[in-house]
């Protein structure tokens, strides 16, 4: 799936590695989604900034790539 915010990669199903919470991600723009379905252009949340509310320092190296979305 294409990222509906930049439309320069694809979403990314990536799970967090400490707390095994999954999330979607666009390796791109970093924008990331809590869930599939709320993958859209203007709800996205950014990926370092939601990693650092969780504790974590928003580096790639805490998350385990899953998938790539497809469309």
């Amino acid at each position: 799936m294409l990222c509906p915010r930049c439309e320069q990669d694809d979403v990314l199903r990536v799970v967090i590695t400490q707390n095994s919470q999954e999330l979607f991600v666009c390796p791109e723009c970093e924008a990331s989604w809590l869930s599939v379905n709320s993958i859209k252009g203007e709800n996205f949340l950014d990926f370092v900034t939601y990693m650092r509310t969780l504790g974590f320092s928003g580096k790639w190296s805490e998350v385990t790539i899953q998938s790539v979305l497809s469309t």
